[in-house]
């Protein structure tokens, strides 16, 4: 299996400047509050200390813990036997922690997954599962307009939707992951739909593009109704997803 850095180029920069800001807003607070009992320049001490401990204390917990010991931990999951397949096909760990290769002359994609979902009192559970995605393409002159929706559905090897060319596959078992039944069944449900291979750079180029302004555009138009109706504390704007031909 490739290598991949536990600490990714440039990703102090968030942190870096979420810090800043924060610690800004929080040493403004203290110099205010100081100056009801303090004079100026010890107010400002006051306010310029709060502000860099602000800043020490979010770049050392939050990122020393999401970006070395967390994905230290994911990358050692990620190179062990139960990837082993995938390892073995040529398959190449991407440095934000996904896989990426060529099998039986499909592109896939190996998405593992974390999500925390909300519960109540504020807690919330940790939910791990895995997608394996892949790219395909059929004949331009069909007349189907919902043929990707009505191919979405429950199959043997787990729930697998269709949409603008790509195939998400969401695994029953990511506990103990077969990946070579798992790529075998999408490749034999590509072949009874008569779905044919298509690679990255082909669907990033076309399909993925056209995602890409889409999303682009509604962020644009999220902005504008957002400025429209600044004043009102809750913006409830949302615009469907797209679907593109």
């Amino acid at each position: 299996m490739n290598k991949v850095p536990i600490i990714r180029k440039g990703s102090i920069k968030p942190y870096w400047s979420n810090g800043c800001g924060g610690g800004l807003i929080i040493g403004i607070w203290f110099f205010l509050l100081s100056l009801i009992s303090n004079s100026v320049l010890t107010s400002l001490y006051f306010g310029v200390a709060t502000w860099i401990g602000g800043v020490v204390i979010w770049i050392g917990l939050g990122f020393t813990s999401e970006e070395y010991y967390t994905r230290k931990k994911k990358i050692k999951s990620l190179t062990s036997d139960k990837y082993a397949f995938l390892d073995q096909h040529n398959f190449t760990m991407h440095e934000d922690l996904y896989f990426e290769g060529i099998y039986k002359g499909f592109f896939f994609r190996v998405l593992p997954t974390t999500e925390w979902i909300p519960q109540k009192k504020g807690r919330a559970i940790k939910i791990e599962y895995i997608v394996i995605e892949a790219f395909y393409t059929y004949d331009a002159d069909t007349v189907d307009n919902d043929r990707e929706e009505k191919m979405c559905g429950v199959y043997f090897i787990g729930h697998v939707s269709f949409a603008n060319h790509c195939a998400g596959l969401y695994l029953n078992d990511c506990d103990n992951p077969d990946f070579k039944e798992n790529f075998d069944g999408l490749i034999n449900i590509f072949k009874r739909e008569k779905l044919d291979p298509l690679m990255k750079d082909d669907w990033e180029s076309t399909y993925g593009a056209k995602l890409k302004k889409i999303e682009e555009e509604k962020e644009e138009a999220r902005t504008k109704q957002i400025i429209k109706i600044g004043k009102i504390l809750k913006v409830t704007y949302r615009k469907p997803d797209e679907k593109i031909n």
